[in-house]
């Protein structure tokens, strides 16, 4: 599939989404004491009730769906999504986890996962993305994230934060394109879940991909294009003046 034919949230190429985020309430900002409780982490108040996972005959033949799953409501470009109720601020925040919902509605409108707000505040029309990219690591073209951008404004926030700080790279974006999805694979014969690539617990299937169909998603999963890594500290500076 050509690069143009993806899912594009930069540079408002998509006007049936930047209409959509022009429409969209400021999110109410939470806080935990003085710690603003990021957009994207769920509440102890959102847990989902157990849902019956069986396979199901779709489209591209057979995979996994819910015992009582309420149709296209429940699935997105073919992948089956995680139930997640949307109660933000119920209960206790979980400041280290990921609200499944939430995240993908950040990747799919580009917005900032600490505020919730758009992160179109660039002239050059760039977006702003933290990767954990581990130790030396280099940031690559096409590199596969499942974190969402951050605004100028709430990345120098983030940058005192001892979990930023670990390992974390600032990266300038010129293109970020739907990619997959990072999930649970079920597998077709015992409809168990598998355990993930190289031990880690989501595995990550493109769109496409016959695995899809099996996969139950939990991330929305984008690669990035155009990137050029930047340091935090001029940011800070650049926002500061």
């Amino acid at each position: 599939m050509r690069r143009d034919q993806h899912l594009s949230s930069v540079g408002g190429m998509l006007p049936d989404y930047s209409t959509a985020v022009l429409r969209r309430p400021r999110p109410r900002q939470y806080f935990a004491g003085t710690v603003r409780v990021p957009y994207i982490a769920p509440w102890t108040g959102e847990n989902a009730p157990p849902a019956t996972i069986t396979t199901r005959l779709g489209r591209g033949g057979m995979g996994i769906g819910y015992a009582d799953e309420y149709g296209i409501a429940e699935r997105r470009r073919g992948a089956l999504w995680i139930r997640v109720p949307v109660k933000p601020g119920a209960g206790a925040p979980l400041l280290d986890r990921v609200h499944a919902l939430r995240q993908r509605q950040a990747m799919n409108f580009m917005l900032c996962q600490y505020c919730g707000r758009p992160t179109d505040d660039r002239r050059d029309g760039r977006r702003l993305f933290l990767l954990h990219a581990g130790t030396g690591r280099p940031i690559t073209d096409g590199e596969k994230t499942t974190t969402p951008p951050v605004c100028e404004g709430c990345a120098v926030e983030a940058r005192g934060r001892p979990s930023a700080r670990r390992g974390c790279v600032a990266v300038l974006v010129e293109e970020a394109t739907a990619w997959g999805v990072a999930g649970l694979g079920y597998a077709p014969a015992t409809l168990r879940p598998v355990p993930g690539e190289h031990g880690e617990r989501f595995t990550f299937v493109a769109y496409g991909d016959p695995r899809l169909r099996w996969t139950l998603a939990c991330r929305e999963v984008v690669a990035l294009h155009g990137c050029t890594v930047v340091d935090l500290e001029d940011l800070r500076e650049r926002t500061a003046a």
